[in-house]
């Protein structure tokens, strides 16, 4: 494989964090809400900003466009949360109020997100401007633990709505998903998921779309897997509705929320074994 190659993926690799400053929240009560305000000194004299720039009314058409505010700007994510929000655990029912969502909040610093997908026409999904709801799956891969985050469209506008947690191996990509924790925390047993030699698709970003195809030994897989932002911990899937009834292959694409990186990751059943065949990228 060419060192530039590798070079190329390690430039691709360098993500950015999104993190956020205390903000107002619109639904505090008075006291609450100077509480909460942004301060600033000048001079000698205590500024408080109660006002924060609103995003555009297109943040509402795709979701994706949603969530990259969501997740990157605590005052529109406290707006968007129907409080108390209702978390669902099995049987049992509790509510989460605002101040235990800013203690808990996993979202805020979230560089990427992952969409698990079987075909590539359901990748369209994530154009439709018609999708009423979206679930997040916030998936722990070392717990075998999956907290689904339910959006809904409201008024036109998305809120977080509902919080269910269930274990990952009970969902439909439930066998996909044990595999994958497995792939990504043991090495031997990763080399033995290889489809050596594992395809490699170059797509440029040109107008001209200019194609390249590289192969991979198991080898050159591990000196580029070093370099790669690869999901050890947690995914965050966005589920769109996609279609979830093969268990013998399996897409996973990385996208950045605001660093460009695009990555796909292809994975076929052999047998009773799951392979990586190709990435793209």
């Amino acid at each position: 494989m060419r060192k530039g190659l590798v070079q190329a993926v390690v430039v691709m690799g360098l993500l950015t964090s999104c993190k956020d400053g205390k903000m107002q929240n619109v639904f505090a009560s008075e006291d609450e809400a100077e509480e909460d305000s942004v301060e600033m000194f000048v001079g000698d004299t205590l500024h408080l900003f109660d006002e924060v720039e609103e995003p555009p009314a297109s943040v509402d058409e795709l979701f994706v466009d949603f969530f990259y505010n969501f997740a990157g700007d605590a005052h529109f994510q406290n707006q968007r949360i129907a409080f108390p929000l209702l978390c669902k655990d099995g049987e049992e029912e509790t509510k989460l109020t605002k101040h235990e969502w800013n203690e808990w909040n996993q979202f805020g610093e979230q560089d990427f997100y992952s969409v698990i997908y079987e075909r590539e026409q359901d990748l369209e999904l994530q154009n439709d401007t018609t999708i009423q709801s979206v679930d997040v799956e916030w998936i722990h891969l070392k717990e075998g633990k999956l907290e689904k985050y339910g959006f809904d469209r409201v008024n036109g506008k998305w809120m977080l709505t509902e919080l269910q947690t269930e274990r990952s191996s009970e969902t439909p990509n439930g066998d996909f998903l044990q595999f994958y924790s497995q792939f990504v925390a043991d090495s031997v047993f990763q080399r033995e998921a290889l489809a050596v030699p594992v395809r490699l698709i170059l797509t440029s970003a040109d107008e001209e779309e200019d194609v390249q195809e590289e192969t991979l030994s198991a080898d050159d897989w591990f000196n580029l897997r070093a370099d790669l932002p690869f999901l050890n911990g947690s995914l965050v899937n966005l589920d769109y509705g996609q279609t979830c009834i093969s268990q013998n292959r399996k897409t996973l694409m990385m996208q950045g929320l605001s660093n460009g990186l695009l990555m796909k990751f292809r994975f076929n059943k052999e047998g009773d074994d799951w392979k990586l065949i190709e990435i793209e990228y």
